[in-house]
């Protein structure tokens, strides 16, 4: 997922997208759910890691 962020962009990283980019890399949502967990679980995991990236001086990406 972060590639596709890095090729698209910030928009890439939409919630709206998160359906999307789930079934880009594992094919189908239940696939996802299956690896990655509850749809809650994997929602909360893709905002709260968003934050990161954009936090200067801690390894994140400079947005401008």
């Amino acid at each position: 997922m972060l590639a596709q962020y890095i090729t698209e962009g910030v928009g890439e990283l939409a919630t709206d997208k998160l359906t999307d980019l789930l079934e880009l890399k594992y094919h189908n949502v239940n696939d996802a759910v299956a690896e990655l967990g509850a749809p809650v679980n994997i929602r909360e995991t893709f905002v709260g890691f968003q934050k990161y990236l954009y936090q200067e001086g801690r390894g994140g990406l400079t947005v401008r």
